[in-house]
């Protein structure tokens, strides 16, 4: 949660945040920081499994909580309205937390540039590794 509300805090005109991990590394842990970061109460923040997206408001930003897990094509990935939501991002209007995205990839499609870079590796029941990267900044 800290970790996430830091991110946040760093990112305070909202930003896209891939979040890389296996099932029960602690994703949708990580979301909830990150939308408290933006003000969002984070008992609201669920896993969007089924629902694939999630919209968040009423905090200092709009949130989209994504999950890619199910996209199984083009056309699914297209009905998402991602690029849509990304361009809220690029206006500053929005932060979007996408799990697995490693999906973007092997549907053709590819990362924005700007994206904040979450790799989660569950050690142990307890204990995870989490790095944290953004290529287009230098030094990342």
């Amino acid at each position: 949660m800290a970790i996430g509300k830091a991110l946040a805090d760093l990112h305070p005109d909202g930003a896209c945040f891939y979040l890389d991990g296996d099932l029960g590394a602690g994703k949708t842990l990580l979301a909830k920081g990150i939308a408290s970061g933006y003000r969002v109460e984070p008992d609201r923040v669920v896993s969007p499994t089924f629902a694939l997206v999630n919209r968040y408001s009423g905090g200092s930003q709009v949130v989209y909580h994504i999950d890619l897990y199910r996209i199984e094509n083009e056309r699914e990935l297209d009905e998402l309205g991602l690029e849509e939501l990304e361009d809220e991002v690029e206006e500053r209007r929005a932060a979007i937390v996408v799990e697995w995205p490693s999906k973007l990839a092997q549907l053709g499609r590819g990362f924005r540039s700007a994206a904040v870079w979450i790799h989660l590796k569950a050690l142990d029941e307890q204990t995870r590794e989490i790095r944290v990267s953004q290529p287009e900044t230098r030094g990342a």
